[in-house]
């Protein structure tokens, strides 16, 4: 991790996580990921820059080897997976390293224009 505190938010377990996603109006990103996994890697430099860009957009982390009881909550079964959710609710999915994806779904369900920034 860089030396500047990140903007996303490191998810231990099912409560924080519950009370993370329905904190607020704001869109909620969660990335799913493992620290054993390439593609998770290389996207994590591209969500802390969202993060960092998009502060309308609430930016959170779950490594699903230490957190398994969100992970086994959310099906996940591949990584990364990143889970968009508005008041709570899911509201898309993303698998696999896909910045484009990504960076589309947020601007669609934040109405905020992340190419512009």
């Amino acid at each position: 991790m860089s030396s500047a505190p990140s903007k996303i938010q490191e998810i231990p377990d099912l409560a924080q996580f519950n009370k993370f996603i329905a904190s607020g109006e704001k869109l909620t990103v969660i990335d799913f990921y493992a620290t054993w996994c390439g593609p998770c890697k290389a996207l994590e430099p591209i969500f802390e820059l969202l993060a960092e860009r998009v502060p309308e957009v609430q930016f959170g982390r779950v490594d699903v080897d230490q957190a398994q009881d969100v992970s086994t909550e959310y099906g996940i079964s591949s990584m990364p997976t990143i889970i968009y959710f508005k008041n709570g609710a899911k509201v898309d999915t993303v698998i696999g390293a896909n910045p484009p994806k990504i960076v589309q779904l947020i601007s669609q369900h934040s109405g905020v224009d992340v190419a512009s920034r």
